[in-house]
């Protein structure tokens, strides 16, 4: 039997009840959101896909109610192959099984748990957990002034920590090597989840660098351009990009490699530990994520209650973007993106390593 549309919120995924004008979690206008009616679609016989929330490229992700799991709620990942080269479909296909059978043996309170992975209609799904709230991506924009506290960044930097260390313990070590604010969904309560392991991989003792060169410029450390193999140090750069961001605003795929001392209290340390993390250099970062959450944590005890930082110490972005060679994407359907240059430069991540040698 049919029922009313509900309207699905694409700021943070709630689904609100028709008449509703405003989303009841986080405000955003439902006008602009997408109408749904929960009988569209079912997948594999049991999925009921309830809301479409978001696409880019060849996939995208629904909401849906597991019927034979008492209608609880899942994300599912969808990846359309047909309009896909042959080497496309077997790399992006590759590299979406991979990402299930990686989480499918993990199991973190900071990790989506999978249900489920199958094919239909020539089309690649992933079943997980649903998670409602908002990427960190998201979450900065609605803050004042695109940035978080100080202590809010250290909750954040240290759930990271915790789960990164999870990842980087296991026997077979997994670098998460995609580290950055739209990999990171943040619930209402503050507690984060990482999600999109396309690009993860095994560590491997002795390799002496990865195979493909793959990351985010701005968040890629300069060993993922090819120069050495991801370890957990490249994670250790990517968290201190992530947080750089989340305390300034200040995105570091406009000028990669380049990060400015924050204007903070000098007592804290912050400086120190996230210019380390950031360090060109594998051997100059700390040692492992352990020593970057016990900093955190002094940090977090000094804190005084509501510290943000300066609007004077924030730099302007130009508006008038640049292409700079970008790494190998998750996946071939992303694009290559658009960076700024700082004012009379133009910031090539591949200049910059070339000056290195």
């Amino acid at each position: 039997m049919a029922t009313d549309a509900q309207y699905l919120c694409t700021g943070c995924g709630t689904t609100n009840r028709p008449q509703a004008r405003f989303c009841t979690v986080c405000g955003h206008p439902l006008a602009l959101s997408h109408a749904v009616t929960p009988e569209e679609r079912v997948l594999k016989g049991r999925y009921h896909v309830l809301a479409h929330l978001g696409s880019g490229g060849y996939g995208k992700v629904y909401q849906a109610e597991d019927r034979e799991f008492g209608n609880r709620l899942v994300a599912i990942k969808e990846l359309r192959c047909r309009a896909m080269s042959e080497k496309e479909k077997q790399e992006t296909a590759e590299a979406f099984k991979q990402e299930a059978f990686l989480l499918a043996k993990l199991v973190h309170p900071n990790l989506p748990s999978i249900f489920d992975y199958f094919t239909e209609d020539g089309n690649w799904f992933l079943v997980m957990s649903f998670i409602e709230g908002l990427s960190l991506e998201n979450y900065l924009r609605k803050m004042p002034g695109n940035r978080l506290s100080v202590a809010e960044v250290m909750h954040i930097g240290i759930q990271l920590c915790t789960v990164l260390d999870y990842l980087h313990s296991r026997p077979s070590p997994i670098i998460f090597r995609d580290l950055k604010p739209s990999n990171i969904m943040r619930t209402r309560q503050g507690q984060v989840y990482l999600i999109d392991f396309g690009i993860a991989r095994i560590f491997k003792q002795g390799q002496t660098k990865d195979t493909v060169a793959l990351g985010s410029p701005g968040f890629a450390a300069p060993e993922q351009y090819g120069k050495a193999q991801s370890t957990p140090q490249t994670d250790i750069y990517s968290l201190g990009a992530t947080l750089h961001y989340l305390l300034s605003g200040q995105d570091p795929s406009y000028t990669p490699f380049s990060f400015e001392p924050l204007d903070l209290p000098e007592y804290l340390g912050i400086n120190s530990l996230l210019l380390a993390m950031v360090d060109p250099d594998v051997r100059k970062r700390p040692l492992n994520v352990i020593a970057v959450k016990q900093g955190l944590e002094r940090i977090l005890k000094q804190c005084p209650p509501g510290l943000v930082l300066r609007e004077r110490s924030r730099r302007v972005q130009p508006s008038t973007p640049v292409y700079i060679p970008p790494l190998q994407a998750a996946r071939p359907e992303i694009p290559p993106p658009s960076m700024h240059p700082r004012r009379g430069e133009k910031r090539s991540p591949l200049a910059f390593l070339q000056r290195m040698r």
